[in-house]
């Protein structure tokens, strides 16, 4: 007798008696999970929107002059965004922990175990970024009131938890600039003191002035003295001799005009040739001591400048921390504040007698096309058999 292969036809004759026990099985076991999930509690979802914090170029002195400069920022040591900050401070266990010691979670999750009601929380609590780039906080709970206390709890806890943090900062921030004042207040004293000393010492009141003072004094004493040369010339060439009395007197202003004028230059008690005036306060600076006392004078009020400048940034800096120590803005800006849900989210029943009504169909499917064919499969063997 000859054999014959096993074909999709007799498959298909196989299906179609087992037609009743296909829909016959997947309608019990449609029946026997919507049973089960009936016996599953409503669950409620709600959900906060937030607003992504800003991004805050905070810092002092060289920092705030590099992040004016028109050039990329670095971030170095720093990875994600403010956004991400605050959803890692969302996600914490500090955080869930309040949630649970706030809201008794130990009594509703009826674990023993503060770490049995973390994780429960866990997992009833989805945080993140929507696509938008806002952050989500979405709480999955029994009782709707109690959804929405919990995500609205979380806002409160992110901005108390933001400006307990920022208030801390700015006050280490700030002690340590009172403490960097003082040190600094001692540097400033040190040099206005070495400034006082060296305008004391040299006359040096205003090292600009007095040299054109000075120049303007010497060039108008050389001068006079040139035009009484001229005019000594003039006698002499018009044949009065050397001793007449007003060449004389010529020779003796010129020469005095000359010692003078070797005093402006050199400075009282520098030159024997210099004219003693007996002066108790020379206020001209000596010519040829000038370029020396305006770079000593220079580097000096450099520091001075120097030290007044970081001063004032510190003490800007002083204020600004103490502003931020006391501040009491909030650092959350809701979106969407949660509200109380008014239909559930979980569980999905028809969703999940959906799917257990095409695996149950697929499920029974397979089972009598594999019993119709072993059962051809037995009956071509004891055809061949000859059974």
């Amino acid at each position: 007798m000859e054999d014959k292969q096993i074909d999709v036809l007799d498959l298909l004759t196989a299906l179609n008696a087992g037609k009743h026990l296909i829909l016959g099985g997947t309608f019990a076991l449609c029946l026997a999970v919507a049973g089960l999930s009936l016996l599953m509690p409503n669950e409620y979802e709600a959900q906060v929107q937030l607003l992504p914090p800003k991004e805050q170029k905070q810092g002092f002195g060289f920092a705030d002059l590099i992040s004016s400069l028109p050039i990329p920022s670095l971030r170095l040591g720093e990875k994600g965004t403010p956004a991400d900050i605050f959803i890692a401070t969302l996600k914490s266990e500090t955080m869930r922990r309040h949630m649970v010691e706030d809201f008794e979670l130990m009594k509703v999750y009826e674990t023993e175990t503060m770490t049995e009601a973390l994780e429960t929380l866990k997992q009833q609590t989805i945080i993140g970024k929507s696509e938008e780039g806002t952050i989500m906080i979405s709480v999955f709970d029994q009782s709707p009131q109690r959804a929405a206390d919990i995500a609205n709890r979380y806002v409160a806890l992110l901005d108390s938890t933001n400006r307990r943090l920022s208030r801390e900062a700015a006050q280490e921030r700030y002690n340590f600039i009172s403490n960097l004042m003082e040190r600094e207040n001692l540097n400033l004293k040190s040099v206005m003191d070495r400034l006082k000393d060296f305008q004391a010492e040299h006359n040096a009141i205003s090292i600009e002035d007095q040299a054109r003072a000075v120049i303007r004094a010497a060039s108008e004493m050389q001068l006079a003295t040139m035009e009484l040369e001229i005019n000594r010339k003039s006698l002499l060439a018009s044949g009065f001799s050397t001793d007449h009395s007003e060449v004389q007197k010529l020779d003796q202003e010129r020469m005095l005009r000359q010692q003078a004028l070797a005093l402006l230059r050199d400075g009282p008690g520098t030159s024997s040739g210099s004219l003693d005036l007996h002066l108790e306060e020379n206020l001209f600076l000596p010519l040829r001591q000038i370029p020396e006392v305006a770079q000593h004078y220079a580097d000096i009020e450099k520091d001075v400048l120097v030290q007044t400048a970081l001063m004032k940034m510190l003490l800007e800096q002083k204020a600004e921390s103490l502003i931020e120590a006391s501040n009491t803005t909030s650092t959350v800006q809701p979106l969407d504040p949660a509200t109380v849900p008014e239909k559930k989210a979980k569980p999905q029943r028809f969703l999940i007698v959906f799917v257990t009504a095409i695996l149950g169909l697929f499920a029974t499917s397979c089972y009598v096309l594999g019993a119709g064919y072993l059962r051809l499969l037995r009956k071509r063997w004891g055809s061949r058999q000859g059974f």
